[in-house]
């Protein structure tokens, strides 16, 4: 009986030393390779097509620098609206001609002042412009300064007289009134008289011009009383000659 114990115990030991690891071992996951550990690895992309290439801007419209015009000769321009061209400088002058937009006139002087330009027109007519209603171009250093005009009597007229009746061509008659005008190209003074077929020159007159422009002007005289037709005129001699002529009747009924 004693025996069959101890085999008992022997067996239950046995079987539980083969149950327990021997010391120093290690633990049965100890050798075990530990799993990988995720990390926040990039993924490599993936091969796409490259994109396509970007549009090229078309070049813009650069403007070019505007080019200074100079020319060989200085030149008049109206400044905003065609401008009077006169006969001498000054307002007071007969304009006798007109500096025109798109076409430049010739300058070929100055006045004391450089107030006022003489130019050249395009269809050769020479005349005074003011300075302050145009814009220049060239160089205006070397023109010469003109001096001013000198005014001339530009047209003269004389009205047809009244004819005269006398009868029997006896007695006194009434003086002749004589009339015409004088027109000048700006101011001055102008030396007339009228003459007549049967009395000759009248008298001299001198009459005082501050501005371009027309004047009345008359006389009278007492004709010799003879039947007929006979001229009459108005002569203008200074500064310059300009004459009108007409007639009158005698009659004698």
């Amino acid at each position: 009986m004693k025996t069959q114990n101890l085999l008992i115990v022997f067996i239950i030991t046995l079987i539980l030393s083969s149950c327990t690891l021997p010391s120093g071992a290690p633990p049965a996951d100890a050798s075990a390779t530990p799993p990988p550990t995720l990390e926040n690895t990039p993924i490599p992309p993936t091969a796409t097509e490259p994109p396509p290439p970007s549009e090229t801007p078309l070049p813009t419209n650069t403007p070019l620098p505007t080019a200074t015009f100079t020319p060989s000769v200085p030149i008049a321009l109206p400044t905003d609206i065609n401008v009077n061209c006169r006969f001498g400088y000054g307002t007071e002058w007969l304009a006798i001609g007109a500096l025109l937009a798109g076409e430049p006139a010739t300058i070929i002087g100055k006045n004391q002042t450089a107030s006022w330009w003489y130019v050249k027109l395009q269809n050769s007519t020479q005349c005074w412009v003011a300075a302050s209603v145009t814009t220049t171009a060239g160089n205006l250093a070397g023109l010469p300064v003109m001096g001013q005009s000198t005014a001339s009597v530009t047209k003269v007229t004389i009205e047809k007289p009244d004819n005269i009746t006398v009868a029997g061509c006896l007695g006194p008659i009434q003086p002749l009134n004589l009339k015409g005008s004088i027109e000048t190209n700006g101011p001055g003074t102008v030396t007339w008289h009228f003459e007549t077929e049967q009395s000759g020159v009248i008298t001299d007159h001198a009459t005082d011009f501050s501005e371009a422009g027309s004047k009345s002007v008359s006389d009278s005289f007492v004709p010799t009383v003879a039947e007929g037709s006979y001229w009459v005129k108005l002569v203008a001699f200074l500064p310059n000659d300009k004459v009108a002529e007409s007639s009158y009747k005698i009659e004698c009924p």
